[in-house]
């Protein structure tokens, strides 16, 4: 009997993996996301997630002015959300997951 029949799995395991890893959604990485909206008594919501709809609960969030200067910072609550004052001028906000993914949302995208 030829080798590569004997033992199977030493031919067509590095296939299956090479194509599980080359198959769209199985290997991807999710992405962060942030949205954020006004809110009654001049403040700003902000709701964080996962593309895959996960939750992003307990993450750093801060509120930045573009100097960089930190305005607000928190994190995100239970249900994924995080309020704040609404600050005078120029801001954005950032969510971090304390590894690799981060996103931000400038204050002209801060819409009903």
């Amino acid at each position: 009997m030829p080798p590569f029949l004997s033992r199977p799995t030493a031919w067509w395991a590095p296939v299956l993996l090479t194509g599980a890893l080359a198959w769209p959604g199985l290997s991807s990485a999710h992405s962060l996301l942030l949205a954020c909206q006004p809110a009654a008594d001049n403040m700003v919501q902000c709701k964080g997630e996962f593309s895959d709809g996960s939750d992003a609960a307990g993450m750093a969030v801060s509120v930045k002015a573009y100097d960089e200067r930190v305005l607000a910072k928190g994190t995100l609550g239970g249900d994924s959300t995080w309020r704040f004052r609404l600050p005078e001028g120029e801001y954005f906000v950032r969510l971090e997951d304390g590894g690799e993914h981060s996103v931000e949302v400038d204050h002209t995208d801060v819409k009903p």
